[in-house]
């Protein structure tokens, strides 16, 4: 399939080749027409023979960089950057930007394509200084600033970043709006790990002020709140987090343990679960997925949730139904037993998975590796195990 592909960007690139022979031949007022090169026939037969490579080679040397083979310039620059080839791609985009007489928007074109090949080749501080050229305005403004946003957040140079993002809200590129309040997050997080509790609080003032009903920032002061010995602010920031994001209860759960025995209030679990578990099917059910993932059912509230969870969750219920007369119904230890099965299960595979791209994760992450979106990836349950396609099985 790959191979098939290549001969068509090839037998295209040789065909604009011909094209650009053939029109000079007709237009040109000498007597003495230019018939296409022995280069272009060279790769046309190499082409023909199944040689790919040697086509490459030969269509490139056939190029004549003016006006009117620039295009087809691009063409076999973008091709070799798809093939991993990138020392070809940048040698092609830099001999163009060399011409002197490259007309401006070609140049800008070829600037930015060269950009993009040092990006291939993670050769970042090269492609930082391209493309801040090139987001002073111009064609390539916008996607120039979001390809310095995903440096930024490769290099955690995350106050770079933030401005970066800024200068898209500006020009109204940006297309995750919540970005820049996980920006300021993570400089809590990394305050947070030098002691500096004042610092990390200040970060998440900010993106609390970027984003209102920010979860991961109230996860993050309630952290910040038990290190600095307020456990009780904690324990008010977590019961609010399940509420605004059911799927972060796996986040919310052990951090509400903590702040509870930090409190001196452990035997207060029970009762804050089932007030949070009682505002809704989707939160209870979160919250009961993550205490059988963390082994946390010694309480009677947990537990319970528990039972009611396995009871309807589908891929489980028939499994339950089918082994358990409805009469009987399952005691204590039966539940437990069913319990660890589904946490062995579940932490044999992926147990998140990103909404936009498909990437699969044993790990929570706040930003996709895959895609880079911000708060894409969710928690699956054992029906989307259950129900998971060969593909993704095998991430």
């Amino acid at each position: 399939m790959r191979a098939s592909w290549v001969e068509a960007v090839l037998i295209a690139s040789g065909a604009i080749v011909g094209w650009y022979a053939t029109q000079r031949w007709r237009t040109s007022s000498t007597p003495a027409p230019r018939p296409p090169s022995r280069d272009y026939l060279a790769g046309v037969n190499f082409l023909v023979n199944e040689q790919p490579d040697r086509a490459v080679e030969a269509f490139l040397r056939a190029v004549a960089v003016d006006q009117d083979t620039v295009e087809t310039q691009f063409a076999l620059g973008a091709l070799f950057r798809r093939r991993g080839e990138v020392d070809r791609a940048i040698r092609v985009h830099q001999n163009l930007i060399a011409r002197e007489t490259l007309d401006p928007s070609f140049r800008e074109q070829a600037s930015y394509a060269l950009a993009q090949d040092y990006l291939r080749a993670g050769l970042y501080d090269r492609a930082e200084k391209l493309l801040l050229q090139l987001a002073e305005g111009g064609t390539y403004r916008i996607a120039s600033l979001k390809d310095l946003t995903a440096i930024y957040e490769i290099e955690r140079d995350w106050d770079r970043a933030i401005a970066i993002h800024r200068d898209l809200a500006r020009i109204g590129g940006t297309e995750q709006p919540a970005a820049i309040a996980h920006y300021y997050c993570e400089l809590a997080e990394l305050a947070r790990g030098k002691g500096d509790f004042a610092l990390a609080e200040e970060h998440l003032r900010t993106a609390r002020g970027e984003q209102r009903r920010f979860p991961r920032a109230a996860l993050l002061q309630a952290d910040v709140a038990v290190d600095t010995g307020r456990p009780e602010l904690a324990i008010r920031l977590l019961k609010r987090v399940p509420l605004l994001s059911p799927q972060l209860a796996g986040e919310v759960l052990l951090r509400l343990v903590r702040a509870l025995t930090a409190a001196g209030r452990d035997g207060e679990l029970p009762g804050i679960i089932a007030d949070v578990a009682g505002d809704g099917r989707d939160v209870a059910d979160a919250l009961a997925h993550a205490a059988i993932v963390a082994n946390e059912l010694d309480s009677a509230a947990l537990l319970g949730l528990a039972r009611d969870y396995v009871g309807h969750e589908p891929a489980v219920a028939e499994i339950v139904g089918a082994l358990v007369p409805e009469e009987h119904g399952l005691d204590d230890a039966a539940l437990r037993r069913l319990c660890a099965a589904l946490r062995r299960q579940v932490l044999r595979t992926a147990r998140f998975r990103c909404g936009e791209c498909g990437f699969s994760s044993s790990g929570f992450f706040w930003q996709c590796p895959g895609c880079k979106r911000w708060d894409s990836l969710k928690p699956l349950t054992p029906s989307d195990l259950a129900g998971r396609p060969a593909a993704a099985r095998g991430r």
